[in-house]
């Protein structure tokens, strides 16, 4: 075991030293007026294509971006970037002219949608309705490739989920560079009227050469969490309207899906499905979502994960349009929608909207089946209720004023003999620019199939799984576990969850203090719920400094928090104490060094009752890390993590050694391709001898033809072994020693637009028990996608 001084020396040195080095920073150079932008009205159209040789743009607003906000505090731009804006009543028209002292080092690429963050790029935020709770975001780079996304300062949360329908274009030039974009207002949502919109915009370049300089127009004030309250006000658009707003996408999918069976039969299955997607904005303020017989496919593949040696679900990202368009209106302090949950519906509908201080948001949808996942504080797993369900949510939130948000959730799941419904109100209260406390409270009603605990019956007879207490029920070797007893459930049960927390913010403090509690009977099945019979105090904080221009390093952090966690009981599950000192540096480099020290127990030794004291081992964990990232050279990315300390062996309930780290590079070779490689590495020994070693290699190269076509092939390679031997409670003819699996996939893609796009792709599945030459192939598929936007 490692041999470190106590978490409470640790944690008093910490503080000490966080309280009295202090550090002066120069006043800020620029003034923190708002200074208000008119955008001209020009007549007619122009062509998109970065030339900027249109009479028009004689005619646009010029504005300056040259303040720097990160990461240093509002100083002079070592570059000159002007902005140009002008509107036509139907669309809001931007160029930027971005000088470069050596164009030879603009950072270019051609990708993706959403996939340019790290290249030079520039932009616009957009709060349509000038409330500071939400912005449209708009970024484009040299080459013409889009980011966009929402922020949302209520929920403090940024997604590049959400695609709008827009144009633009980029171009080098021996200066630099010059980008044009043109934002269509129908994509917009906000308030139609006769006079003069006036909209909080804020115009921005980041600069990636040695250092990350995000340049403005604005101040940003560190000491004002709230960035959106700081955005200068545009006006313009007199009389705009958003007109029909209509999106209308049928769509074609067919595919050929095979299987080999333990004969080494091929089973095939043809499927060919029609569908149709409707996006329309019934008012200015409020947008449906409808889709028929949908296509919930996802063309991007999961990022490849570990899971070995763990007890809990893993949560993976959701990649389909439907829920993703104007997902940032469902959210709340718990993940109470995730839509990973819905896999094979034939219908969908969704409502979302704003009006004046009112936010609402409702979808409903259906599905073939019914995955839910089943919460507990030592393990969670997902249940399959194979009968057809429907499933519902409502948001909604009222904005007092610009201090004080307060929500309202429902979410439901319904199937046969199976419901879940949850209800819930919470509130966010801004009581200064730096501080804000939040809440959220929910009550849950469930009730369970008779049958559903036996998927999680460890023995062949079921009927075990029926006893109330065997008596010999010790480490595995009977029916029972935790999901057997979470989901053992005879009639409807309800619980009740609570989330807490106030959070301070300024230029050189975060600090926080939280408490979480979900009881042993709430259930959010909509959501990612993962645990209940757990109630979580933490408290920490962390202070930055930062460094004057033209050092080798912009800014250093020391972070440290401490937690608790108890069962309903009053059981002691988990105690953590983390400290890490974070520093970043010239070639965009950052380094953090960690340590954690954590009492947790480990799994439970009579496994038919869920008792924590009397009924587990406290284990004591210290670990310590190193992580970092660094672009030493143009169109290089580097990454790694690695750790080493203990590590509980989940299996066999004891404390080992664990070796971890995890490698990623990103190499973009020219313009068009691109190649990602990622590699993790978990090793764990115990007693002293090997217990497994588990690699997983992912490769994803990328060859973009321009911006709207890519050939995509990824392989991922997952090589396992395990020591049979060292597994104490399971036979080793019950245990693979080596497993082998290798995925593949082909994409080509052609997208117009993100709704008009054509998708042909092939992918398989290999399996091996022990050397690479013996994988054989077990499932494969081809498909072919098809889908056109209609739009008014």
């Amino acid at each position: 075991m490692l041999s470190i001084p106590s978490a409470k020396t640790l944690y008093i040195f910490a503080s000490s030293l966080a309280l009295f080095c202090l550090c002066f920073t120069s006043n800020y150079a620029y003034s923190k007026q708002k200074r208000d932008i008119n955008i001209p009205r020009i007549q007619g159209e122009i062509y998109v294509d970065a030339d900027l040789t249109d009479p028009q743009w004689q005619h646009a607003t010029k504005v300056s971006l040259d303040i720097v906000t990160r990461p240093y505090n509002n100083t002079k731009s070592p570059i000159s970037t002007e902005a140009l804006l002008m509107e036509n009543g139907e669309v809001f028209y931007l160029a930027f002219i971005a000088q470069d002292p050596d164009p030879t080092q603009i950072r270019a690429f051609i990708r993706d949608r959403d996939k340019s963050w790290g290249d030079d790029i520039v932009g616009i935020k957009i709060d349509t309705f000038n409330d500071q709770r939400a912005a449209y975001r708009f970024l484009v780079n040299p080459m013409g490739s889009q980011i966009d996304g929402i922020e949302n300062e209520v929920t403090q949360r940024e997604s590049d989920a959400w695609d709008g329908i827009w144009d633009s274009a980029g171009r080098l030039t021996d200066k630099g560079y010059i980008v044009e974009m043109a934002l269509p207002l129908r994509m917009l949502n906000f308030k139609e009227k006769t006079s003069l919109q006036d909209w909080g915009i804020e115009l921005m370049r980041f600069y990636p050469r040695n250092e990350q300089l995000r340049i403005s127009n604005i101040v940003l004030d560190r000491n004002n969490s709230c960035e959106l309250c700081q955005l200068h006000t545009a006006t313009g658009f007199k009389g705009a309207k958003q007109g029909d707003n209509l999106i209308i996408a049928p769509s074609l999918v067919s595919g050929i899906h095979q299987d080999k069976d333990n004969n080494g039969e091929w089973h095939k299955n043809n499927n060919t499905e029609a569908s149709l997607d409707l996006r329309w904005g019934i008012t200015a303020d409020t947008l449906l979502n409808a889709t028929i017989n949908p296509d919930f496919s996802t063309v991007e593949t999961d990022n490849a994960q570990l899971n070995i040696n763990n007890t809990f679900a893993l949560y993976y990202d959701e990649k389909r349009p439907f829920f993703l368009d104007n997902a940032d209106y469902f959210d709340t302090n718990y993940d109470l929608i995730y839509t990973r949950n819905i896999n094979a519906p034939n219908y969908g509908a969704k409502l979302t909207g704003r009006h004046n201080n009112h936010t609402y948001a409702l979808f409903v949808t259906d599905d073939e089946t019914t995955n839910i996942l089943i919460p507990g504080n030592r393990a969670s797993s997902v249940a399959r209720i194979d009968e057809k369900s429907n499933a519902a949510a409502i948001r909604y939130r009222y904005s007092y004023n610009k201090d004080i948000t307060l929500g309202w959730v429902s979410t439901l799941r319904d199937a046969k003999n199976y419901h879940n419904a949850v209800h819930g109100i919470d509130a966010r209260f801004k009581l200064s620019t730096y501080d804000v406390f939040k809440f959220q409270y929910l009550y849950s009603n469930t009730e369970y199939p008779d049958d559903l605990f036996q998927q999680f019956c460890n023995d062949d007879n079921v009927e075990a799984c029926q006893q109330t207490t065997p008596a010999d029920c010790q480490f595995g070797a009977c029916a029972y576990n935790e999901n057997v007893l979470r989901t053992q459930r005879d009639k409807p049960f309800s619980g009740n969850a609570f989330r807490a927390g106030y959070y301070h913010n300024d230029e050189k403090w975060h600090y926080f203090a939280s408490y979480d509690k979900q009881n042993s009977d709430f259930r959010g099945d909509l959501g990612f719920i993962s645990y209940v019979d757990h109630n979580k105090f933490a408290i920490g904080g962390d202070r930055t400094w930062y460094a004057k221009a033209g050092n080798w390093w912009t800014q250093a952090k020391i972070y440290s928090d401490w937690d608790i966690t108890h069962n309903d009981a009053g059981d002691l599950i988990e105690r953590e104490f983390d400290i890490n000192a974070s520093i970043n540096a010239t070639y965009s480099s950052w380094l953090q060094l960690y340590y954690t020290k954590r009492d947790k127990v480990g799994t439970r030794h009579n496994k038919s009752i869920l008792t924590i004291d009397g009924n587990t081992s406290l284990f004591t964990e210290q670990q310590l890390g190193i992580k970092g990232d660094i672009k030493p050279i143009l169109g290089l990315y580097l990454y790694a993590n690695a750790s080493y300390g203990d590590a509980i062996d989940y299996s066999n309930n004891r404390l080992g050694i664990s070796k971890q780290f995890d490698l990623q590079a990103n190499w973009n070779v020219n313009k068009h391709l691109e190649v990602r490689l990622k590699h993790i590495f978990n090793q764990l020994n115990a007693d002293n001898k090997p217990l497994f070693n588990a690699r997983l290699t992912e490769i994803r190269t990328t060859y973009q033809f321009d911006v709207k076509s890519f050939l995509r092939f990824s392989f991922v390679y997952n090589n396992t072994n395990r020591n049979a031997s060292n597994y104490l409670y399971t036979a080793p003819e019950n245990i693979a020693p080596y497993h082998k699996g290798v995925g593949t996939e082909l994409l080509y893609a052609y997208k117009i637009n993100p709704q008009t796009v054509f998708y042909l792709g092939y992918s398989d599945n290999h399996q091996a028990e022990r050397n690479f030459h013996d994988l054989e192939q077990q499932q494969r598929s081809v498909f072919i996608k098809v889908s056109y936007a209609w739009i008014k």
